[in-house]
């Protein structure tokens, strides 16, 4: 029977592996992995948006083939299902890798811009493949030749060549912005906690409420996935004060009732510059600042 803490002997693991660059260059790879799964993802998205435009503008009598078969007649779900089990299931490992690597700091959105603007990639490259219709602005029917001329939902579809890249770009460009204006707050915010860990003072806090946040399983099974923690501090002044953080995991849930705070004694009461662990050493990662 072990007598060691499962959450410390966790986190001294967890410490052990950060800066192994075995654990980045595995990152790397399976970000690569991802990017091509969100690509097939992108030509689904691609090939089935050919798929419906093809059945507004044309006959049903038409015998062309609106979607890829290089796989055989179910291509279009194959791209459907690795494209998405594949970009989420890798983005999840690449994810974890760099957080290893980082020791917990938090990360940049690199991943998420990566699997969107590949996405949207495939989308713009796919689009000029799709089929074009018999005749442009007629439904024509080729056996009966009842011909009826497009409706404005028709039109529509068949400008769908032009619009729907036009607007999958624009979501990858609204994606990478927002990555973009998260990293400089992260960024503004370690440079705001390693000034403060040489600069700030520490206190110790008293934890007044804690709620738990969980997620469930395919199975319904739920797991512990962070807390949201209310800690009570003093400041220089005397003036007690109360600030609420996220913590992320199993790893960085308080173990008693105290936690460690870490404050600018000249602007106590600026909520960016108070930053919390529920650790008696912790490391500059383990510093938990406002929610970005």
């Amino acid at each position: 029977m072990s007598t060691m803490d499962p959450v410390a002997a966790q986190r001294a693991k967890r410490l052990q592996r950060t800066g192994d660059r075995r654990f980045l260059a595995w990152a790397i790879a399976v970000a690569a992995i991802m990017t091509g799964c969100a690509a097939l993802c992108g030509l689904a998205v691609a090939a089935t948006a050919d798929m419906l435009r093809h059945s507004i503008i044309d006959s049903v009598f038409d015998d062309r083939l609106p979607f890829p078969t290089f796989w055989g007649m179910g291509t279009l779900g194959y791209l459907w299902s690795l494209g998405m089990i594949g970009t989420f299931t890798s983005a999840k490992v690449a994810s974890w890798l760099l957080d290893t690597y980082r020791g917990g700091e938090q990360q940049p959105r690199i991943l998420p811009s990566l699997a969107v603007c590949a996405a949207a990639a495939a989308v713009v490259a796919d689009a000029p493949t799709w089929l074009a219709p018999l005749e442009v602005g007629i439904e024509s029917d080729p056996v009966f030749h009842e011909d009826a001329p497009w409706s404005v939902f028709g039109w529509t579809a068949y400008y769908a060549d032009i619009w729907l890249p036009v607007i999958v770009v624009i979501i990858a460009g609204l994606v990478v912005a927002h990555a973009i204006r998260h990293y400089r707050r992260l960024q503004r915010q370690i440079a705001d906690r390693d000034r403060l860990l040489a600069e700030g003072r520490r206190t110790r806090g008293a934890i007044t409420d804690m709620v738990l946040r969980t997620s469930a399983n395919d199975q319904g099974q739920r797991s512990v996935v962070g807390a949201e923690v209310t800690v009570r501090f003093t400041d220089a002044h005397g003036v007690e004060r109360w600030v609420t953080r996220f913590s992320r995991g199993r790893t960085a849930m308080p173990t008693t009732g105290f936690a460690m705070v870490l404050f600018d004694p000249r602007r106590p009461g600026d909520d960016h510059l108070i930053f919390v662990s529920f650790h008696p050493d912790p490391t500059p990662p383990e510093w938990i600042g406002t929610a970005l």
